[in-house]
């Protein structure tokens, strides 16, 4: 259950020294936008052994740049144990997605990894790619989730990364998501001021009411917005709770419909409730 991710630029080690102290659910090492082009080569170095320093206390994942030269050098640099999964920057197509999957495939074979392991996760930061993001999501038995590239998504558009513009977006990419089977990794809300937790949280909440399940963020600050926000609240887990118990009983009485609190409960809200249990964190 991934409610936060944290980017941390390979290189900074005081960033990496203080990476599982977040409480980000996983932290991305970032071999793309924060990695100056004359150092590409030095963060894929340094990659393996900051993955073994920190595969141990918290979920390791990487963004890799987009297609085709960057992307390959990365990816023969980031397949290795201890690293979940890989954000494919820019993602456009399914084409895209396959080929990806097809050296991921042949890199793990060679080097003797459990195939499939690494997962994938497509940022969608194009209006062609958030059209295709249904195809994109289906395109590999590796795809994990789905994230809206708030940035270069309101550039590639012409305007500001605002509401009235992000939020039909994140809708339509968390739905793309949910039709797939993935995780829909989506807030609609712009990373540039970073300290404002309260527009995040605003966001966070809009999301989650859409079928969200996490989120990004830059700075420590906003990890704890996003797994507030992508948690289950007491009322929920509690509402939830009963729900399953009652259903329990209604199934040994033949009961395919029941109430609770003067509430109808069906199948759906059953199957709801059994969502909001799993995405409880054990305590």
């Amino acid at each position: 259950m991934w409610r936060s991710f944290l980017f941390i630029p390979v290189l900074e080690q005081r960033f990496i020294a203080k990476a599982a102290d977040c409480h980000a659910d996983a932290i991305i090492l970032d071999l793309e936008a924060s990695i100056a082009a004359d150092r590409k080569p030095e963060a894929r170095t340094a990659l393996p052994d900051v993955v073994s320093r920190l595969t141990s206390q918290v979920d390791v994942t990487v963004r890799i740049n987009p297609l085709w030269l960057d992307a390959i050098r990365d990816l023969e640099a980031c397949v290795i144990d201890g690293v979940t999964a890989l954000h494919l920057a820019l993602c456009e197509s399914a084409e895209q997605v396959a080929a990806i999957d097809g050296i991921l495939t042949e890199l793990e074979r060679e080097r003797g990894l459990p195939p499939g392991k690494i997962k994938l996760i497509a940022m969608l930061e194009s209006p062609g790619a958030v059209l295709r993001a249904e195809g994109i999501a289906r395109a590999s038995p590796r795809m994990a989730g789905l994230t809206l590239g708030v940035e270069d998504y309101a550039t590639a558009m012409g305007a500001s990364a605002n509401d009235v513009l992000l939020r039909p977006a994140g809708a339509q990419v968390i739905q793309a998501a949910r039709a797939a089977g993935v995780e829909p990794l989506v807030v609609p809300s712009s990373m540039a001021d970073f300290r404002d937790f309260e527009a995040l949280a605003l966001a966070a909440d809009f999301a989650r009411n859409l079928g969200a399940s996490g989120g990004y963020a830059v700075h420590p600050g906003q990890v704890e917005v996003l797994n507030r926000s992508f948690t289950p609240t007491e009322t929920e887990i509690d509402w939830a709770t009963r729900v399953l118990a009652a259903a329990a009983e209604a199934a040994k009485a033949g009961q395919g419909v029941f109430q609770i609190d003067g509430q109808m409960i069906d199948l759906p809200l059953v199957t709801r409730a059994e969502r909001i249990i799993r995405r409880t964190p054990p305590t």
